[in-house]
């Protein structure tokens, strides 16, 4: 985001607290103030608003030091730096909290923090619901230079940057006390560091200390903190981002239906090819029955047009809908049939022109022969050709005809 809420912390719950809301875009404060102490972060919810925050630790509680590695860094021994350091700290170090800030060669920068102090922030940020993702210590955020340190008063301490990865902070009213010892254990004046101050430095007589642009010094600590990659959440105090949270806690069951839906349309596919297949099939069964049944002249026909002709021949054979059909005369026929068993259709053949149906059958005698004839003429004009005895049966062609 574009703006960022940044808030310096006390040592002390009971110190007071600075705040500050920084556009990066516009280069300039949105809003800034001071709480009186720990329990008043609860007022910053408001103004978090959805902004990323960013907190700044009191340097005076943070310990850095550089150590040389004996060979390439690697996770191994990155973890061992807690026993490498083990004889320079005063505390236990199952009670510090050991910070990466930047490995240069075989050199890493590391810094020092006591677990109390740790919990003792993270707490007041929980207990004021206030989400940060970044801890930095507040020297760290001043402009960095090769050739000089930089150095800015904040709430009656001087936060003294000196390196990239190191700095202090000392006590307005002890200010002149160490830099003056410092400057007189210096024999050569061209090896004393020179200190840029972004804050008025008039009432001070130090030596190697020059003023430069008076700054607010939260506005420079914010500048500075924006851009800075160091952050004191790590090991057991990294922070866990909730939408990485539900998305480890749903991964499951996202692949488990990214799979079924794999297999949905994986089944689907196969279906719908069995389906076409069939179809396939189907149409080429058509085209047979076609061909063979009513022996069309061109034998390359699609479906459509098969099925079109294949209804216009039915069409034909209903006799275009009228009453005289050849599927009209077959129905009339049908009962005849039944009520004479012995008699045996062999062929039937149908003149669409002349509406006009000729029916070759057999009889078991000419006698039964003669009643189908009988029975015929009530509905139709039936003319019966020559009957032939064979096989021990009657035979003989009717022409049949509606009556008009």
């Amino acid at each position: 985001m574009s703006e960022q809420l940044v808030v310096r912390l006390g040592s002390e719950s009971r110190q007071a607290i600075h705040w500050l809301v920084w556009s990066s875009v516009e280069s300039e404060i949105i809003a800034s103030g001071i709480l009186a102490n720990a329990s008043d972060l609860r007022e910053l919810k408001s103004r978090a608003g959805g902004r990323p925050i960013i907190t700044l630790v009191p340097s005076c509680d943070v310990t850095f030091k550089d150590v040389e590695l004996p060979g390439r860094s690697n996770k191994q021994l990155l973890n061992a730096l807690p026993y490498m350091l083990e004889q320079e700290l005063s505390s236990d170090i199952d009670k510090l909290h050991f910070s990466v800030l930047d490995k240069v060669a075989n050199t890493v920068s590391v810094a020092v923090i006591a677990h109390d102090k740790m919990q003792q922030w993270l707490t007041w940020l929980e207990d004021a619901e206030l989400v940060c993702e970044q801890f930095i210590p507040d020297t760290l955020t001043l402009p960095y230079s090769d050739e000089s340190w930089s150095a800015v008063e904040l709430d009656n301490q001087w936060l003294i940057r000196q390196t990239r990865t190191q700095g202090m902070c000392i006590e307005t009213d002890l200010l002149g006390f160490v830099f003056a010892a410092s400057d007189n254990a210096d024999a050569d004046d061209s090896t004393v560091q020179t200190v840029i101050s972004y804050s008025a430095i008039e009432p001070l007589t130090l030596a190697h200390w020059q003023q430069g642009d008076i700054e607010l010094p939260m506005k420079l600590c914010a500048e500075g903190a924006v851009t800075s990659r160091y952050n004191l959440l790590q090991g057991q105090y990294q922070i866990v981002r909730e939408e990485n949270v539900a998305l480890k806690l749903w991964r499951g069951t996202a692949i488990a239906a990214g799979l079924v839906l794999i297999v949905l349309f994986a089944n689907q596919f196969v279906m719908l090819n069995k389906l076409e297949q069939q179809q396939a099939a189907l149409e080429n069964d058509i085209k047979q029955v076609y061909k063979t049944v009513f022996k069309p002249k061109k034998m390359r026909l699609n479906t459509r047009l098969v099925k079109k002709q294949m209804q216009s021949r039915l069409n034909d054979l209903r006799g275009g809908g009228d009453s005289s059909g050849f599927l009209v005369m077959l129905s009339k026929l049908t009962p005849t049939f039944k009520q004479l068993p012995g008699i045996q259709p062999i062929s039937v053949r149908y003149d669409s022109k002349q509406a006009s149906l000729r029916l070759q059958a057999s009889a078991v005698d000419f006698q039964v022969f003669d009643t189908f004839k009988a029975s015929l003429s009530t509905q139709f004009n039936v003319a019966q050709g020559t009957l032939s005895q064979r096989d021990g049966r009657v035979q003989g062609t009717l022409d049949i005809k509606d009556k008009k």
